[in-house]
């Protein structure tokens, strides 16, 4: 999810502001945008995307 300047991980929640060696890849899940860290892309790729939060979702869990 970004929000301005900050990008937080649909799976995890890792902000950006608490890493600043964190990359984030953007994806699309039921046609919305995403981002997801580099730490979390594994179990996507391997498991299923059913990981990964709405924006809504993680607006509701950031706040």
């Amino acid at each position: 999810m970004r929000d301005q300047n900050l990008v937080v991980c649909n799976v995890c929640g890792l902000k950006s502001s608490e890493d600043s060696n964190a990359v984030f890849i953007r994806a699309h899940k039921n046609g919305e945008e995403v981002d997801i860290c580099t730490s979390c892309v594994p179990s996507v790729i391997h498991g299923s995307g059913m990981v990964v939060k709405s924006n809504e979702q993680i607006k509701a869990e950031v706040e």
